[in-house]
């Protein structure tokens, strides 16, 4: 998986690019529980201590459970772990993949971990190339090995913020945990490239 990336602004395409058809059928107004966080787990990981660190804050917690339960919430927490394509699969087959591009396009709170980052991009080389979700433009690449560094990517590593956010207040320059192997890079021509790239892993 990719670093944390949260979301802070709006993140739909640039107007003049291509759009998925938004559903009709996907209508639902958001809740207004101010303590009540959404998480969405589609099934293929250990999400236990996303929960933990939810409810260390003071939040209840929603499953997700089906697509109106994404459109009806007031801020959502995607974690990740799996593969990519199988991942997709899931969001396709449920439905849930057009109700987080609605989601998203409403421009609510929106926190994609690991996977649930990289699903949001145009596609993945992972097993791929595999379409995502298209809501940011770019691709999640594998890590290039070729100069010695050894993929996956395992390891404690620094962050460098480069884009001032409550969530992060006080990270920069602290060390977290990672497993990954690929990474998430979106389109650097596109006008919300910086609104994205909140942090990057220093390895």
């Amino acid at each position: 998986g990719a670093a944390n990336h949260p979301l802070p602004c709006s993140v739909g395409r640039p107007k003049g690019t291509n759009q998925r058809r938004r559903p009709a059928s996907l209508s639902v107004r958001a809740s207004s529980d101010a303590n009540t966080v959404t998480l969405l787990d589609y099934g293929a990981g250990n999400v236990r201590s996303v929960r933990n660190a939810i409810r260390h804050l003071g939040f209840n917690i929603r499953d997700v459970r089906s697509p109106e339960d994404i459109l009806a919430a007031d801020r959502l927490v995607f974690p990740g772990v799996g593969a990519f394509g199988s991942a997709m699969d899931v969001l396709n087959r449920t439905g849930m993949a057009d109700a987080l591009r609605e989601y998203i396009r409403r421009d609510r709170p929106f926190l994609g971990i690991c996977l649930g980052l990289q699903l949001l991009f145009d596609s993945s080389e992972e097993n791929g190339p595999v379409s995502g979700l298209g809501v940011i433009p770019g691709v999640v690449r594998r890590f290039d090995s070729s100069e010695g560094l050894i993929v996956p990517h395992i390891g404690w590593n620094a962050l460098q913020i480069t884009k001032d956010t409550q969530l992060l207040q006080g990270a920069d320059g602290h060390h977290v945990y990672f497993v990954h192997s690929y990474h998430a890079l979106p389109v650097r021509s596109n006008s919300i490239y910086r609104c994205f790239l909140l942090l990057w892993t220093q390895l």
